[in-house]
């Protein structure tokens, strides 16, 4: 197994966040694969991680770095992925329905792979939130069509699934390629990634035009898949929910972006 990091404009903080966090679980650098998009960006990362992490230089773009990866290994290779700001994982404790931190989640991550064996699925993945109630209301690990987020997620690379066409939300348009292609994708709905998100600098915060970005890419994702999913308006009145059609069942899964 591989652990894949696409970064951009976070190497002041990736030692302090998602690196922090896979050493602690007892990862050791020399396992981990750091995406950059250029040469500078290669001489900043290079300078202040560990030495015997790989660093990568690949290209500028969510979706031109995400293809850059998966076709840079090979298919059927097993592929930790994550984003560069994870500052924990949680669990979730069904008697008290409260969330603590997972020091070592590398049993998680062997589960992840072992089910997607075990159900011949190709993509796993944790729940959307770090919110206790929510997690508490749903089925501990579901195979079916789920959204499974990108910010923490294995795959056993195949690259008709994980080559994505949308500049922004590429993790939807992964999702439900795992549906299309193979049913469903494994979800462990006790266990959660903690991060900020669209609060830090650097990463896909660094489109400027990123509004417009995601705009575009449900677009896109509304033509090419227009029976898998449907679009509601936020409560915020500040844009579009993307709803995941649940095929299984007549209810429907809301997750916001």
């Amino acid at each position: 197994m591989k652990i894949v990091i696409p970064s951009y404009q976070r190497s002041s903080s990736i030692n302090d966040k998602s690196l922090k966090t896979l050493y602690e679980s007892g990862y050791l650098p020399a396992e981990i694969d750091l995406f950059v998009a250029n040469e500078d960006e290669y001489d900043n990362y290079r300078a202040v991680v560990h030495s015997d992490i790989n660093i990568i230089i690949g290209c500028k773009g969510l979706k031109n770095i995400r293809n850059f990866i998966f076709n840079y290994y090979d298919q059927g290779e097993h592929l930790l992925c994550l984003d560069d700001d994870i500052e924990s994982i949680k669990i979730l404790d069904p008697d008290s329905e409260s969330l603590s931190g997972a020091i070592d989640f590398t049993d998680i991550v062997k589960q992840g792979f072992d089910l997607c064996e075990k159900h011949s699925l190709k993509l796993w993945g944790l729940y959307t939130c770090c919110n206790p109630r929510f997690m508490s209301n749903s089925k501990e690990i579901t195979t079916d069509y789920k959204f499974i987020i990108g910010n923490f997620f294995g795959v056993i690379n195949c690259k008709e699934m994980n080559l994505v066409t949308v500049n922004d939300i590429d993790d939807y348009e992964r999702s439900i390629r795992s549906f299309q292609l193979y049913g469903g994708s494994v979800r462990l709905n006790h266990v959660a990634a903690k991060t900020k998100f669209l609060k830090n600098e650097g990463g896909a915060q660094a489109d400027v035009n990123r509004i417009e970005t995601i705009n575009n890419s449900i677009m896109t994702l509304q033509n090419m898949y227009p029976n898998l999913f449907y679009l509601k308006n936020k409560k915020s009145g500040t844009g579009k929910s993307i709803m995941l059609k649940n095929l299984i069942k007549k209810n429907h899964i809301s997750v916001e972006f």
